[in-house]
């Protein structure tokens, strides 16, 4: 929805204005590969880089990133990250020559408590924070009112 309202104000397309979703659990138990799908990675980078691979900072330039399960980021992926935070800069795995450029809106999701899961010096960039309680938490009104939601939408799909 925040991406539909982004488009709608700046009055972009989705050619100019991209959306890239991830998430990152798909990759928690290699962190290299993670960090290579976000910023890609050169030809000789690592075992299996055969040519090089352009990443997601880099597909959704001039747009919005959304990160899901952000926590599964290992460190050195969230300090890559604050640096794009910082100087909208960033280097594919492996490369040493001049930086590359990239003007991202980053927006992530985690089911983790930020201050037991990432590195103050990331936290201190994340200038809004939502926090939605857990369904277990929220009132049996609130919870009635998804479940009526749920059954709604199921409902127009099936057509009954």
């Amino acid at each position: 929805m925040i991406y539909k309202y982004a488009l709608q104000e700046k009055k972009e397309t989705e050619e100019s204005f991209p959306f890239i979703s991830f998430n990152c659990s798909d990759y928690y138990n290699a962190p290299q590969l993670l960090i290579s799908q976000l910023f890609g990675h050169v030809k000789g980078a690592f075992t299996g880089a055969d040519s090089d691979k352009v990443g997601l900072v880099e597909k959704a330039n001039n747009g919005i990133l959304f990160l899901d399960e952000v926590h599964r980021l290992p460190p050195d992926g969230q300090e890559m990250l604050f640096y794009l935070m910082d100087k909208g800069e960033f280097s594919r795995l492996g490369e040493t020559s001049k930086p590359r450029k990239s003007n991202v809106l980053i927006i992530a999701a985690t089911t983790e408590n930020p201050d037991d899961t990432f590195l103050n010096t990331f936290l201190r960039r994340i200038p809004v924070t939502i926090i939605l309680p857990a369904f277990r938490d929220k009132t049996i009104d609130e919870r009635f009112e998804v479940i009526e939601t749920l059954f709604h939408y199921e409902s127009i799909k099936l057509n009954m």
